[in-house]
């Protein structure tokens, strides 16, 4: 049988290993972009607009001008899920390059039957700074809808 020191330094060794081992921090970008696919999914808007910087700019196609900071997310979401509330995110590659996030993924709508109405690939590239969204930058094809 082991002596107490000894057994007393193996757990130690064992905690220091636990505890130098990379965790995904909660503030760091991908957990923060993680947060923000994971709060569309149940729709939850405030969580949204809290992940988003008071300076955050947003663009996309689809809108005429870029949008600012959390009152900017609400309207992105909100005007999203008004307009497709079963919209679901399929993603497809996440890239993580220090507080650059970069995300391919799938929007889809389903129908009642649960056939496909609307599917379309969109690519979206986050910087993140302190645990909050500073610019997000969504690209799709608007197949020609005017942007609003």
């Amino acid at each position: 049988m082991k002596s107490l020191p000894s057994a007393v330094a193996g757990f130690c060794w064992i905690l220091l290993a636990a505890v130098s081992m990379p965790a995904l921090a909660e503030d760091s970008p991908e957990a923060v972009v993680k947060r923000r696919f994971e709060a569309t999914a149940h729709r939850d808007i405030d969580a949204i607009a809290s992940l988003y910087a008071p300076d955050a700019i947003e663009t996309s196609p689809a809108f005429c001008n870029a949008r600012q900071g959390s009152a900017g997310a609400r309207k992105t979401y909100g005007d999203l899920f008004r307009d497709a509330p079963g919209i679901e995110d399929e993603v497809t590659n996440f890239v993580v390059d220090g507080n650059h996030v970069a995300v391919q993924f799938i929007a889809r709508v389903r129908k009642p039957d649960g056939s496909i109405a609307f599917e379309a690939p969109l690519a979206n590239f986050l910087t993140v700074e302190h645990g909050r969204i500073v610019r997000d930058d969504t690209y799709f094809d608007t197949k020609g809808r005017p942007c609003s």
